[in-house]
């Protein structure tokens, strides 16, 4: 009897035991799914700040390009004269930070033209696009993309045979089809309009003292906010928008993105107001997360919303491939349609 007791009492501790080991188990799993999303989280963007670098894959030869920084007072940068310059929205984007990230696909995606005749080129003439393409800035009107393109004929290249071609403030422009692209030593401009001369005034415009206040981490944006008010945001999402004149976003990469995005308020608006109203958006997203969405649960920790200096101040952490889509950042290949 107190044999078939002690074994029915085993029995009862194993089938308690099954439950309490698959509760210690999930929650552990859970918990290495955290830890592995907060450790792909990049610091969020600052000025001067030294970014981190996605490594290189164990083939690709052992040197690294020297990436370009935003000019300095009395500097002229014209990617930066450009990007700065007034219009509805334009980026800047850190391809050498990006490379070996899925943004980096991403972008490829949004400049097949422009990316594909890098490729063609680079079989050519030797370029890589993962040491010689630098920078990339995304305006209405065009593309610019710096490198070390000196003495290669990337521009003519891009434009193909049967182009012509004229001189224009110490560049070239070659014209085919109705597309245009110049070239002025490392940097090389591209528009579908077939308008470079606007383009190249605009990055030959005096760099503003402040480029390097304004100019900071792996990916800048700005937009007058057109694109979000056309779509159908929730209510919550629409009054904030209304608030808001413009918005600038700033993204580190890692694995994740740390996004930090600053609003101006527009007249007759408070920044405080605001800020209430952009929490009351980050409660809204965090209350449509399922429980076994850990990830981005977890991202959604890092979510802060403060005002400085009469602005809105809202950082994110969003997973890498959602950046484009979630912040409608440009995206010509994808926004031409087939």
């Amino acid at each position: 009897m107190k044999r078939r007791d002690l074994r029915l009492l085993a029995v009862a501790l194993a089938l308690f035991a099954i439950p309490v080991a698959y509760v210690w188990w999930n929650s552990r799993a859970v918990e290495e799914r955290r830890e592995k999303t907060m450790a792909g989280v990049p610091q969020f963007p600052a000025p001067h700040q030294a970014p981190r670098r996605k490594p290189f894959p164990v083939s690709t030869p052992p040197r690294a390009p020297e990436v370009q920084r935003p000019a300095a007072v009395g500097r002229h940068d014209p990617l930066a004269s450009l990007v700065l310059a007034p219009s509805s929205g334009s980026a800047l984007i850190q391809v050498n930070a990006l490379f070996n990230t899925p943004l980096f696909e991403r972008l490829r995606q949004c400049l097949p033209e422009q990316f594909g005749a890098l490729d063609q080129l680079g079989r050519k003439l030797g370029i890589d696009l993962a040491y010689d393409v630098d920078r990339v800035a995304l305006t209405p009107g065009g593309v610019a993309i710096s490198g070390f393109f000196e003495g290669k004929p990337v521009a003519e290249s891009m434009m193909g045979p049967g182009a012509s071609s004229e001189s224009y403030r110490n560049g070239v422009i070659f014209v085919n089809r109705g597309h245009c692209a110049a070239q002025l030593g490392n940097l090389v401009i591209t528009s579908d309009t077939g308008d470079c001369r606007a383009l190249i005034d605009r990055t030959l415009e005096p760099t503003p003292d402040n480029a390097a206040d304004q100019l900071y981490g792996d990916i800048f944006a700005r937009s007058d906010l057109a694109p979000f008010r056309a779509a159908n945001a929730p209510p919550e999402v629409r009054a904030l928008l209304d608030g808001l004149d413009g918005l600038t976003l700033r993204a580190n990469v890692w694995d994740s993105v740390a996004l930090s995005v600053t609003g101006t308020p527009s007249a007759g608006h408070d920044a405080r107001d605001l800020a209430q109203m952009a929490r009351g958006a980050v409660a809204l997203a965090k209350g449509q997360l399922d429980e076994d969405q850990v990830e981005l649960q977890t991202l959604a920790e890092f979510a802060k919303v403060a005002t400085e200096s009469g602005k809105l101040e809202l950082n994110l952490a969003l997973p890498a491939q959602e950046l484009f889509d979630r912040m409608r950042l440009p995206c010509p290949g994808r926004d031409a349609g087939p």
